[in-house]
């Protein structure tokens, strides 16, 4: 099983080449999944090549047949992004809010 993570391990993060296809992606997750299921749902700009990551959160109550489902949906036109790359790049987009990144704080001896 592709990405084969529970509910518990984090979120799902699919890339599409047009922001058409992940707010497409993002509204039929909406739709099919409930509030008490899909905990959080996200669209980001990939600064560095213009795609789009589409986040879905599911909550820990959400069985593995949903969450399946879900990378079904998003895997018709989006392709599967690595547990750690979707934690790397909200990390970025963090950093990039104002302020100094993490490791330059910590290079410079401040606390990060």
């Amino acid at each position: 099983m592709e990405g084969g993570r529970t509910p518990e391990e984090g979120p799902l993060g699919y890339e599409f080449a047009r922001e058409e296809e992940a707010r497409a992606a993002a509204a039929d997750l909406d739709r099919r999944f409930s509030e008490r299921e899909l905990s959080g749902l996200r669209i980001y700009r990939v600064r560095w090549n213009g795609n789009f990551i589409v986040e879905a959160v599911f909550s820990s109550g959400t069985p593995g047949s949903r969450i399946e489902d879900a990378r079904a949906l998003l895997g018709e036109s989006g392709r599967s992004v690595h547990p750690d790359d979707l934690a790397d790049y909200k990390r970025a987009t963090q950093e990039g809010q104002g302020g100094l990144p993490d490791w330059v704080r910590r290079f410079f001896g401040g606390r990060g």
